[in-house]
């Protein structure tokens, strides 16, 4: 898929209002993403700041650093509970502890990363 699709992952600027750290995580997950070729959306918007959450009237997350949407998309594979998709999940998980990030599973279609 090309990076001008609007389904791709690689087209979206971070949210509004999206603190630094929140673009440093969202940065991580771009480039786990992009080394291991995953771009597809599922038609969902990626990344939300807390703020955009909060509006949204979501429940969970609304503390985080940012909200990463991965309903139908490749980024479900990063934070799929399937023992089938642990790998992809390691390696996201690695990528952010080593920066000071962890995620958290909100429901089975968004997760919210938070600071350690």
């Amino acid at each position: 898929m090309d990076n001008a699709s609007p389904h791709n992952l690689f087209g979206y600027p971070p949210p509004e209002g999206l603190s630094a750290k929140g673009k440093k995580a969202m940065g991580i997950i771009l480039r786990v993403a992009k080394s291991l070729e995953m771009s597809y959306t599922g038609g969902c918007t990626p990344f939300y700041s807390p703020q955009e959450w909060k509006e949204r009237g979501e429940k969970y997350g609304r503390e985080s650093l940012l909200i990463v949407c991965h309903d139908g998309g490749d980024l479900e594979a990063f934070f799929s509970p399937y023992e089938a998709l642990d790998s992809f999940a390691e390696e996201l998980r690695a990528a952010l502890e080593a920066e000071g990030f962890f995620f958290e599973n909100c429901t089975g279609w968004y997760t919210a990363i938070y600071e350690a």
